[in-house]
């Protein structure tokens, strides 16, 4: 079921989408930059973090748990399918942005998760045929497609990197650098 203000495409969309001026390729090569770029951000937005503001509760969630979400969830959603998805780190209860009282995971541990949904997001987009793209989504609440599923991932992403860089302000008045172009650091 969609989410709110997300309706489902008529077929007739879908067919339109398919015969749009985009190249599949050129589509593939702006994730795989966004996707690049945004977990830049996050790894810089982690490093960034000092150790008193880790765990610090006072704020409502966690840091830690902030980005833990972040990273869960877009570990998930570069899943085939909500039923396939098997994360390569759990917290159990911690992917919930609610009241968690289990061990705190370390910078890391978070830091070694995020390697590893970079790598696996990687092997994903250079999987991905013109079929798929425009195909039906398995997580149909975040669009019609798989394109809109990897629009919605990016965006959920950065909404969590926006909040904890704005945690990161108020607390020390330095936030993560936007990244307009990933590089390696």
């Amino acid at each position: 079921m969609p989410g709110p203000g997300m309706e489902l495409i008529s077929e007739d969309e879908k067919k339109e989408l398919k015969e749009t001026l985009m190249d599949d390729t050129v589509f593939i090569a702006a994730c795989q930059e966004n996707y690049g770029a945004m977990f830049q951000m996050l790894r810089r937005t982690l490093n960034l973090c000092p150790k008193v503001l880790w765990d610090d509760r006072t704020i409502g969630e966690p840091f830690w748990q902030r980005a833990y979400h972040a990273l869960f969830f877009t570990d998930f959603y570069l899943s085939e399918s909500p039923e396939s998805f098997k994360p390569t780190f759990f917290v159990k209860g911690a992917e919930n942005l609610e009241q968690y009282q289990g061990s705190v995971p370390t910078r890391k541990q978070l830091l070694e998760y995020l390697g590893s949904i970079g790598q696996n997001c990687e092997k994903a987009l250079a999987g991905i045929t013109s079929a798929a793209l425009t195909g039906a989504n398995t997580f149909p609440w975040t669009g019609a497609t798989l394109a809109h599923r990897l629009v919605y991932n990016i965006r959920h992403t950065q909404h969590h990197i926006g909040d904890l860089n704005a945690i990161l302000s108020r607390y020390n008045d330095k936030a993560a650098e936007w990244v307009i172009k990933p590089g390696r650091e």
